[in-house]
């Protein structure tokens, strides 16, 4: 291996690094989902005065943080590898984050008894027809 090879692929590795850690990944009810959902998810992702916090993208990955760095972890390897661009990279850890808040919301879904039980359920989060869920997503910047 020449100095010129090294170099070239220094380079190489440069620019990933730099494209990279540009990229920020942002999981949730993103893009245009009307305010009513927007407004909804936030009271149960933080609570209010009536409704106790019922965290799905916050308890998501607390409870996922392995899987997660997994998910970080292989795709920055693949980027170093250069079997895939930092774009690719980026596109597939937000697709997997989302799945995994997606996921939590199904394992922590409990039908509330009775209209009382709703308001004290403190399962991860009731929907009743807002499909917060399916509004689960992810954007990546940069």
């Amino acid at each position: 291996m020449g100095t010129n090879t090294i170099s070239a692929d220094f380079e190489k590795l440069k620019a990933a690094c730099s494209d990279l850690s540009r990229k920020k990944i942002y999981v949730g009810i993103v893009g245009s989902a009307d305010s009513e959902v927007l407004k909804i998810a936030h009271a149960h992702e933080y609570g209010t005065e009536k409704l106790p916090e019922r965290s799905f993208i916050r308890a998501s990955f607390d409870a996922d943080q392995d899987k997660l760095d997994r998910i970080i972890t292989g795709s920055v390897e693949k980027v170093l590898s250069g079997a895939i661009s930092a774009d690719a990279a980026a596109n597939a850890i937000g697709a997997q984050a989302a799945q995994l808040v997606q996921n939590f919301i199904d394992d922590n879904r409990v039908k509330p008894k009775s209209d009382y039980s709703k308001k004290t359920q403190h399962t991860t989060l009731y929907e009743t027809g807002t499909h917060i869920r399916d509004r689960i997503a992810y954007e990546v910047e940069g």
